[in-house]
């Protein structure tokens, strides 16, 4: 009997997955390729199940990982573009908002764990949702973390680690990602590690190094 429940419980662990994820990799990456046949992609995503608003577009392989059901937890808004390869860690919901720019190698990750005692720090895994807002542009490799809102209207550098919520209307870079400035306003901020004292800089343009850091 004891042999019997091992089983019925590797049944379910092992083969309780969501058949979509595998329909998803399959038709994201393997049969086309990145930056060709888009519209295709995309069409063969929405038939697979993912919830995609209109004139958006899927340029490269999606990647699905998690318990959550990709129909239920996964929404890509209209007019939005995913250069690819995105890596959604699917536990919690995750909306990538309207007109939402997405470069390469993104990760979105919902799974994290509790920190647990000395024996095993390790701890109980949990999830959280991510939510990325209309008009938004993600640069190439970023991670963004499990319970992070990134508002309507920003930027997040290349290779930034968002580890908190980004404001709207405001540029986000770096690891851990901190503030660069604000867009609407032109105006940044400074630190001087010796000083201590966080001085307000105002710029009427964005410099050549500031539009790099979007990649």
């Amino acid at each position: 009997m004891i042999a019997l429940e091992k089983l019925r419980s590797v049944r379910r662990t092992e083969f309780g997955f969501d058949l979509r994820k595998v329909a998803v990799s399959a038709l994201s990456s393997g049969l086309l390729p990145q930056h060709g046949l888009n519209r295709l992609r995309t069409h063969l995503l929405i038939g697979a199940g993912v919830r995609i608003g209109r004139d958006a577009a899927i340029a490269g392989p999606l990647r699905i990982t998690g318990p959550g059901a990709v129909g239920e937890l996964l929404s890509i808004g209209p007019g939005s573009f995913i250069s690819g390869l995105l890596h959604v860690d699917l536990g919690a919901r995750v909306r990538i908002g309207a007109r939402v720019y997405i470069g390469d190698d993104v990760k979105l990750l919902t799974g994290t764990h509790a920190i647990g005692g000395s024996e095993q720090r390790c701890g109980r895994l949990r999830w959280a949702s991510i939510e990325i807002g209309d008009g938004t542009w993600i640069g190439p490799r970023v991670t963004v973390v499990p319970g992070v809102r990134i508002g309507r209207g920003a930027i997040v550098g290349a290779g930034a680690i968002v580890t908190a919520n980004v404001p709207p209307d405001t540029m986000f870079a770096g690891v851990p990602a901190r503030f660069i400035r604000n867009l609407e306003t032109s105006e940044a901020v400074s630190a001087d590690p010796r000083s201590g004292i966080r001085a307000s800089i105002r710029r009427s343009w964005i410099g050549a190094d500031e539009t790099r850091l979007a990649g």
